[in-house]
């Protein structure tokens, strides 16, 4: 079904790529790549802390370099956060109905067998 894939392609990106969770104050880089704003953060605090390392910034995706710390709300992307997380509380509230099984009943007036629900 069409609408099961949809949700899942919605739930896959509803997760950041560093931390595998749901995004919390997702931010967008330059490059267009959205992380936790905590994750890139940390990420780059790492980076410039390693030995001989790079003193840039960049993105842990694409390695795109850049000149700031440039991170812009992707307002967009925590909204559908939003609305996947509520998807997946709807989706785990609602238990699955066992399928019903068709009963058979025999009409008395005419002897023949109906199905029923």
């Amino acid at each position: 079904m069409e609408s099961k894939g949809l949700v899942a392609e919605l739930q896959r990106a509803a997760i950041c790529p560093a931390c595998r969770g749901h995004f919390k104050d997702p931010v967008i880089l330059d490059c267009d790549h959205s992380y936790c704003r905590a994750c890139i953060t940390r990420y780059w605090d790492v980076e410039a802390t390693k030995e001989n390392g790079p003193r840039v910034v960049s993105c842990p995706q694409c390695k795109k370099v850049f000149e700031r710390r440039n991170l812009r709300t992707n307002v967009k992307l925590a909204v559908e956060v939003k609305i996947t997380q509520h998807l997946n509380a709807k989706t785990a509230q609602v238990p699955l109905a066992p399928k019903s099984k068709r009963r058979r009943k025999t009409s008395k007036r005419h002897g023949c067998v109906l199905p029923v629900g």
